[in-house]
């Protein structure tokens, strides 16, 4: 059975909480599409619905912002390896980051419970295998973020089903082929907007496979996994990372790029934004070669925000069915749910 060891912010004990899912009743997200938050040389950027664009940080190092769900302007935000919580004010155009989450230096972009009450994150000192904490923003008389909750997962049973019918992994290869993008590194998190599902790289997979992508079922701590490569008899190297889920939580969407396993002269596949049901099932390709970091829309339908190149730079674009709009230069991009 699953259960919860519970720590403080920089990974050290705490007293005891009781995690319970956000319901997807007193869910905010999805909703209205708000701001979008991106990245521009290090610094936070955010564009507002009447189309203006303002710079909100200098000074440079920050990642992967996500947005509080609702409208008070709460962020999330990578800054030098570690994780922040702060606003954004629509007023002055700045973003105050009040409050330091992690002192790890090895954590990835957060994920949002649907009403904003908590903030999912991996910690991963090398990347493979990240543990999963869960910080309370709505306990009464702590201070935001200071208790965090391990999360402890297994197999499903028809995933460990599966696993024990397949080779197990000898080594992982020390170094993966080059070609890769930086991405393969990335330990970004998704919450789905029903409040049922955590995606996150290589978690219970791990075991068999050199990379894959996880879905938790928050309510179980059963895995099964969307994307595997390398090791399990798989055919392919590769790698699935940032993941997202779309308004409906049907679908959860990545990031991969792979390469035929078996050739070591094979080239470096492109990158490709995939997309499964949520409960398992086959993957389809979004969008056109080298997009990636899918954030779907809010409100639903098909408009998801992806980054793809424009004359060598990377712009935060709008894909939706067969068109692609770019809008602002940038990369790391979060859809506000209003």
């Amino acid at each position: 059975m699953r259960t919860w060891r519970n720590i403080a912010v920089g990974l050290c004990l705490a007293a005891a909480t009781v995690l319970v899912p956000a319901s997807s009743a007193a869910a905010v997200s999805p909703g209205t599409p708000g701001q979008v938050a991106f990245i521009r040389g290090g610094n936070l950027f955010v564009a507002e619905p009447s189309g203006a664009v303002w710079q909100a940080t200098t000074g440079g190092g920050y990642l992967w912002p996500r947005w509080q769900p609702g409208p008070g302007g709460g962020l999330a935000v990578l800054r030098h390896g570690d994780l922040y919580y702060g606003h954004y004010s629509s007023t002055t155009h700045t973003f105050t980051a009040a409050q330091r989450l992690t002192t790890s230096g090895f954590v990835g972009a957060g994920a949002w419970s649907p009403d904003g009450a908590k903030l999912a994150y991996a910690y991963g000192p090398n990347v493979y295998a990240p543990t999963v904490y869960i910080a309370d923003f709505a306990a009464p008389g702590a201070a935001v973020g200071a208790t965090v909750t391990r999360v402890e997962t297994r197999l499903s049973p028809a995933a460990q089903r599966l696993a024990d019918r397949l080779p197990k992994k000898q080594t992982r290869a020390a170094v993966l082929p080059s070609g890769f993008d930086v991405l393969h590194d990335s330990l970004a998190v998704a919450w789905s907007p029903n409040g049922r599902w955590l995606a996150y790289p290589n978690g219970e997979c791990w075991a068999i496979f050199d990379d894959c992508l996880s879905v938790l079922e928050l309510s179980t701590g059963e895995e099964w996994w969307a994307a595997a490569f390398g090791g399990g008899g798989a055919t392919l190297d590769g790698f699935a990372t940032v993941p997202a889920f779309t308004a409906d939580s049907s679908r959860v969407l990545w990031t991969q790029q792979t390469r035929p396993r078996y050739e070591p002269d094979a080239q470096v596949g492109p990158l490709q934004i995939m997309s499964a049901p949520s409960t398992g099932g086959a993957a389809v390709q979004v969008g056109a070669n080298w997009e990636h970091s899918a954030v779907p829309s809010p409100a639903g339908g098909g408009a998801v925000l992806v980054t793809a190149g424009r004359n060598g730079k990377a712009w935060v674009t709008l894909r939706n069915g067969s068109s692609r709009t770019y809008l602002y230069q940038g990369y790391e991009h979060d859809w506000q749910a209003v």
